[in-house]
């Protein structure tokens, strides 16, 4: 079977110093097999700055950049800053963010419902460059509803790029969705039927984790989250 080019890949696996556990994960009562990741906030900081160093060198400089709230935030700052710097002397780049909700919990996903933009697409015009920005392409809808209604404001897809942290792709999906990833830090190919991995972004995630979890990720590096947390904890 022929893969994906990993051309414009940063790193080809995760940093050796992430944590990983090994388990699964239950929820009304299904069991998925799962490996979960701790991905710290510095590694995504890192690899944002170097993802936006190719998409600039590639020659993509965006008129737009659209970050897609809340998950794309961290990754969609680090590159809007990058931008605003290396074009301080020309044009600047336009940073906006769109509220779209298809996720309602780990491993699930509903339809996708977009609340609001800063920037609507209604003002982008011909020939515009737009710059597409989340944190990770899982099911691939929410990027996918967001790209459909950017395109259909005349933007072509050879105009529209999609920049992502973690690329999930699941090469034996049966029908895989038209708009992929044209940039990401990492991909992770996966087989519908094996195993898949939950990445907890440190810099902005709290649902899904145990006490264990918390006491080992959290409280460990800062004692005075122990008050803050098991307010949440419950809910958690």
């Amino acid at each position: 079977m022929k893969k994906l080019s990993q051309r414009r890949e940063v790193t080809q696996s995760p940093q050796r110093d992430l944590r990983t556990d090994l388990g699964v994960f239950r929820k009304r009562n299904y069991t998925i097999p799962m490996t979960k990741e701790f991905l710290p906030y510095q590694t995504v900081r890192n690899n944002a700055l170097k993802l936006a160093h190719r998409i600039y060198t590639e020659g993509f400089v965006p008129d737009v950049i659209y970050v897609s709230l809340r998950g794309g935030v961290y990754l969609g700052n680090l590159i809007s800053e990058y931008f605003k710097i290396v074009q301080r002397r020309t044009r600047p780049v336009y940073y906006a963010a769109v509220i779209a909700r298809s996720y309602t919990g780990v491993q699930e996903s509903g339809d996708v419902k977009v609340e609001g933009w800063t920037y609507t697409p209604e003002y982008l015009r011909t020939g515009d460059k737009v710059l597409l920005v989340d944190d990770i392409f899982d099911s691939g809808k929410t990027i996918n509803h967001l790209a459909k209604i950017i395109m259909d404001k005349g933007i072509p897809r050879n105009d529209l790029k999609v920049a992502v942290h973690d690329y999930k792709y699941y090469f034996d999906k049966g029908e895989q969705h038209p708009v992929q990833p044209d940039y990401w830090c990492r991909k992770h190919e996966l087989s519908v039927k094996g195993e898949d991995i939950w990445i907890h972004y440190s810099s902005h995630e709290l649902i899904g984790l145990s006490q264990e979890e918390l006491e080992e990720h959290y409280y460990a590096e800062d004692p005075e989250l122990r008050e803050a947390l098991q307010v949440l904890h419950k809910d958690l």
